[in-house]
């Protein structure tokens, strides 16, 4: 099979043979006339061969790494993937049966989160590459304890086997109804769980406000936990529904309250709480982005901050890949110098062990979540 050549310009090897999976357009002196997921191999500007990828027509990465040699991409490829990622899942939670099972990028399968719910695996991806070859993807999935495949790619759903529009899993203790059709994502936010059960030690008989609380996974391993209340807030009408039918399926409807408001509105009108959680969606979607959302991110916590009453804490979160660790904690320190608390650092986690971190592709650290006592 002849294969499409892209080639780079002098020196721009360098970062992917440390391991990065992205080749950027900016760095090519040549790109192939290729279809939009065509495969395609790198080669440097002397004729080294740098890996083999899937090319993107559209954006600012022309070519995402599958392979550092000319290894065939075929369905065995894919399979072999899939079932070395699904190993170390395994070998995390050898009782569980929801997980990620693919994160992108550092499962060698760049572009692709895929979510394991039980008998039902929820994918999502933007490449074209891998709707081409979701068939190939589907089987990889399937199997006798999974029984159907929901792969999205943009408003393009593909269903393999029996997918329903809603199932209920249990992660952690907690029972959640994810809908596979109506959520966010592939229906519930997975990374965040480990962090849930970390910071349960301070929800014993508090007063906790969970903003931004989406599904409710906050609120219920707060609950949970031991909280006296849990006030969840949330723009979204229906992720409150969501969120209120999980309180039901877990038994703590009563330690519960549900409300659509503005978070930031919402802890400024002089409730105090013990715990106060916030963690909002991407604040910054492009580099671009960055200043205008440490700003948001500045505020919403100074907001947080102030209505913790002395010796609570704050559970905060940026899931913004663009907005790194140190700014992040830079912005924190900004906030609590602005209300002149003294404040400590408690914890400082990432996401589940299930979104393993590439280490040469630090953008696959995207998720920071700090703990902080409040005085």
């Amino acid at each position: 099979m002849n294969i499409p050549k892209a080639i780079l310009k002098p020196k721009e090897e360098r970062r992917l043979l440390r391991g990065h999976l992205w080749a950027f357009r900016n760095e090519f002196a040549t790109l192939p006339d290729a279809a939009d997921g065509d495969v395609v191999d790198i080669v440097s500007n002397t004729g080294r061969l740098i890996g083999r990828g899937f090319y993107q027509r559209e954006g600012g990465i022309a070519v995402r790494l599958l392979s550092d040699s000319a290894d065939p991409i075929d369905d065995a490829f894919i399979a072999r993937r899939v079932a070395r990622a699904r190993r170390y899942r395994e070998t995390l939670y050898p009782d569980a049966s929801t997980y990620r099972w693919v994160f992108g990028e550092s499962d060698g399968l760049p572009g692709l989160v895929a979510d394991r719910y039980g008998a039902v695996v929820a994918i999502e991806t933007t490449c074209a590459f891998y709707t081409r070859q979701a068939d190939a993807i589907a089987a990889a999935f399937m199997g006798d304890d999974v029984r159907g495949v929901r792969l999205q790619s943009g408003n393009r759903v593909q269903r393999y086997g029996d997918v329903p529009a809603q199932i209920e899993v249990e992660s952690f203790g907690v029972r959640s109804a994810v809908q596979l059709d109506q959520g966010q994502k592939t229906g519930l936010f997975l990374d965040q769980r480990e962090n849930c059960i970390a910071a349960a030690p301070f929800m014993r008989g508090a007063r906790v406000f969970d903003g931004h609380c989406y599904a409710g996974q906050w609120g219920l391993h707060a609950a949970r936990a031991g909280a006296s209340r849990v006030v969840c807030v949330d723009t979204s009408q229906p992720a409150l529904e969501m969120a209120a039918r999980n309180a039901a399926l877990n038994g703590v409807t009563d330690a519960m309250t549900f409300e659509c408001a503005d978070v930031g509105a919402a802890l400024r009108r002089g409730d105090r709480y013990d715990v106060v959680i916030v963690d909002p969606p991407a604040l910054a979607k492009a580099r671009s982005h960055v200043q205008k959302a440490l700003g948001h991110y500045q505020a919403l916590n100074r907001d947080a901050m102030q209505a913790i009453v002395p010796g609570g804490y704050l559970v905060t979160s940026s899931c913004s890949h663009f907005v790194d660790g140190a700014a992040f904690m830079e912005t924190l320190k900004r906030a609590a110098r602005s209300v002149q608390r003294p404040i400590w650092i408690v914890d400082v986690r990432g996401a589940a062990r299930d979104h393993p971190v590439l280490m040469a592709m630090p953008e696959t650290a995207y998720l920071k979540c700090v703990t902080l006592r409040v005085f």
